[in-house]
């Protein structure tokens, strides 16, 4: 990864993601990736964090500073949600939660931290 433009980060995400776990099956049956703007604590599952979803793959694209919350989906017979939270700051992607497997009502889970990196 490099920065250019000051505040723009050029990654791969499926890189990133495979430096961060090694044992991951990047989008084995699926997934996507967001940005995490704010919460709206109306709603209590994953629509409670509020943002875009962004590009991510084996490719080399640019991403601002910010939160971003990954979904990978592994398994064919029975298909597992991993969920992470990670910060991209300063040339530095940082992972600050994961929920493996996550079921129901995962988003809530984030809230504490979304709330501390927001704040």
């Amino acid at each position: 990864m490099y920065l250019i433009n000051g505040d723009k980060m050029i990654l791969n995400w499926e890189k990133e993601m495979k430096n961060i776990d090694p044992d991951i099956s990047f989008r084995a049956t699926g997934g996507w990736l967001k940005t995490i703007e704010r919460l709206d604590k109306s709603v209590k599952n994953g629509y409670s964090l509020v943002g875009d979803f962004v590009k991510s793959g084996d490719f080399d694209i640019d991403y601002d500073d910010g939160l971003y919350l990954d979904c990978n989906k592994e398994g064919k017979k029975k298909s597992q949600q991993d969920y992470r939270l990670f910060r991209l700051k300063d040339g530095k992607l940082r992972l600050l939660d994961m929920i493996i497997d996550g079921k129901g009502s995962w988003a809530l889970e984030f809230w504490d931290t979304i709330e501390n990196e927001i704040n």
